[in-house]
């Protein structure tokens, strides 16, 4: 069995909501979102539901874990905000509930509205097929640990919600709009960016149950782990927060397997452990299924280190039942 904790979906709609938005938008993110809007609608994988079913039995995916890398987390006008939540919402809900046993959902939040944010948890957090929520790398042009957004981490952790760190609009993309460099390397920095905010402003000291999911293998944080240590060590500002050094909360971070480089991967391991580290794939955005998982077999590893990193540790995480066609939990 093998859960894709890492995948996406959208509709039409949804697509022409962002082209109602971004479309004579020509600041930085506007061309960046531009560029992903014609990729979409000319990419049929992005919102063929039923194409999708027979990719996942192409890799031998029982289960994706759908959610929206939501570009209405840059807009700051609400009814805007509202109605592109809908509709990314709309169409992932749709697909969890038609196929119950293929998919489950990360919902998008609008974050940059609090408000909002919560309301959306309480109209769709107690739907089976919603398992936690996607979150960008910033909202409204605000960093994630503004203390505005605190009362959002409070309840997702009393819901016992864990959330996907997903990159949409990194800082310097002015540098980055030619070449595709967003996608290459500047998503890494903007969820890296992300992450270390978080730690160091304390949000995961102050919510220790909140559980967060760090997707393309941790971004650039593994391997600046040791730089971290040293701003912990040496700034006021990076230790005040914390009652442990950074690596421990990033050790209590989940990671998926986007990355094309099998020594990355043994460093990931080796730095958070096997029960923290869990299969991805970023379908649609990737097509170069094969070789990631050429790149898992090339690790060695054992058959119950292999289920743990395919099925078990997100089920553990998500909450997904295990138990079809005589499949079991395994103990970790």
């Amino acid at each position: 069995m093998r859960i894709d904790v890492h995948a996406h979906l959208f509709s039409t709609a949804y697509i022409d909501g962002l082209r109602t938005v971004f479309g004579q938008d020509d600041s930085p993110a506007g061309q960046d979102a531009q560029r992903l809007i014609k990729w979409m609608s000319a990419d049929p994988r992005m919102t063929d539901l039923e194409g999708r079913l027979e990719e996942m039995d192409r890799w031998g995916i029982t289960m994706q874990v759908l959610s929206v890398p939501f570009h209405g987390a840059l807009v700051r006008d609400k009814p805007a905000v509202v109605e592109l939540t809908h509709l990314a919402n709309e169409m992932i809900l749709r697909a969890g509930r038609a196929y119950p046993d293929r998919f489950r959902v990360l919902l998008a939040l609008p974050l940059q509205f609090p408000e909002l944010a919560l309301e959306v948890l309480d109209r769709f957090a107690g739907e089976p097929q919603a398992v936690g929520v996607a979150l960008m790398g910033s909202a409204g042009g605000r960093p994630l640990n503004d203390p505005a957004f605190f009362p959002v981490y409070a309840e997702l952790e009393r819901r016992g919600l864990p959330f996907l760190l997903h990159p949409i609009s990194p800082p310097g993309l002015d540098c980055m709009l030619e070449l595709n460099l967003a996608n290459v390397v500047g998503f890494m920095f903007e969820t890296t960016l992300a992450a270390v905010r978080l730690v160091f402003a304390g949000v995961f000291e102050r919510h220790s149950r909140l559980q967060m999911i760090f997707p393309h293998l941790g971004g650039l944080a593994p391997y600046l782990m040791g730089r971290l240590q040293w701003g912990y060590e040496r700034f006021p500002a990076c230790n005040e927060n914390l009652k442990a050094p950074p690596e421990e909360y990033f050790k209590r971070f989940y990671y998926d397997t986007v990355c094309r480089n099998v020594p990355a991967l043994r460093m990931a391991l080796s730095m958070f452990g096997i029960e923290h580290v869990m299969f991805g794939t970023d379908i649609p955005f990737r097509e170069d299924i094969d070789p990631q998982l050429r790149d898992l077999e090339a690790l060695g590893l054992s058959d119950a280190e292999r289920r743990a990193i395919d099925a078990d540790n997100a089920a553990r995480l998500l909450g997904i039942s295990l138990q079809t066609s005589g499949y079991r939990l395994s103990p970790v």
